[in-house]
């Protein structure tokens, strides 16, 4: 299993650095008229390795695709999962509700918030399938699988730590309640739940409570989503990460690409 969780985790950085050494002209024809002490090589090296840094958390999207795909009880929703720019609809009247929503939580206006955000999903799935006036937009998907022994969708809108301030963290919030609503007028549902929303945090970490989403029925922090989803275990996962960054394999990748952005480099 570890060799599996090794080989998972390889697959999912190359899809990740896949395309990096293609960044490499553009950013040395950013920094070669730059006057600075630093080698115009190594400024493209760092914005190189500043542009990953900044991907990290499309890793961890990345590696739970892949940590779901090698489950033979689900099915990767290929057409949506991982892609910036699905196109979809929302009623005018879900959205307006979404945003009322928002400021009644803010407002403490749901004693009893499993209730409330039911509710407000049973609304939403009423509103799509009784109205025609719809916003058009693209919007990004993190990922969308189907439970193929029970029949149902699973959203996941995926972060790695929960450690938002104010105000992103009320924009991740609409964004998930609003995903859901995109996607119950994008797929012929009997029910609201036959579309599982989940707001998964890789990290264990709570900082914390959600007024948004009740934490218990659609929030899930790290080990309790893969106990419940993944053959994989989150222990081994977390330590094998914890190290895998100095792992030969993961060192050649670097190596070559450092090799790479040498190679092609042309002195000014």
């Amino acid at each position: 299993m570890q060799d599996k969780i090794q080989d998972l985790i390889y697959s999912s950085v190359l899809e990740i650095l896949n395309n990096a050494h293609l960044k490499i002209p553009k950013l040395q024809e950013i920094h070669k008229n730059k006057i600075h002490f630093i080698p115009t090589k190594y400024r493209v090296l760092g914005g190189l390795l500043q542009s990953m840094n900044i991907q990290f958390g499309n890793f961890i999207e990345v590696l739970m695709k892949n940590l779901i795909a090698i489950e033979s009880r689900y099915e990767i929703l290929g057409v949506y999962s991982g892609k910036k720019n699905n196109h979809l609809s929302l009623s005018r009247i879900n959205d307006k509700l979404i945003d009322s929503y928002i400021t009644e939580c803010q407002e403490g206006r749901h004693a009893n918030l499993e209730n409330a955000f039911n509710n407000l999903c049973v609304q939403i799935f009423k509103n799509s399938k009784e109205t025609s006036d719809f916003i058009y937009l693209t919007h990004d998907i993190d990922l969308l699988f189907r439970d193929k022994e029970e029949g149902k969708l699973y959203y996941l809108e995926i972060k790695y730590n929960d450690d938002h301030d104010t105000g992103k963290f009320v924009d991740i919030n609409r964004k998930f309640i609003k995903t859901y609503a995109y996607l119950i007028s994008e797929f012929a549902l009997n029910k609201h739940d036959d579309l599982v929303s989940i707001l998964f945090f890789f990290n264990n970490k709570r900082m914390k409570g959600n007024i948004y989403v009740p934490e218990d029925q659609h929030i899930y922090r790290g080990q309790r989503f893969f106990k419940k989803f993944l053959s994989t275990s989150y222990t081994d996962l977390e330590a094998y990460l914890s190290y895998f960054c100095d792992d030969p394999r993961n060192l050649k990748i670097f190596d070559k690409l450092f090799q790479t952005l040498t190679s092609s480099y042309i002195n000014p």
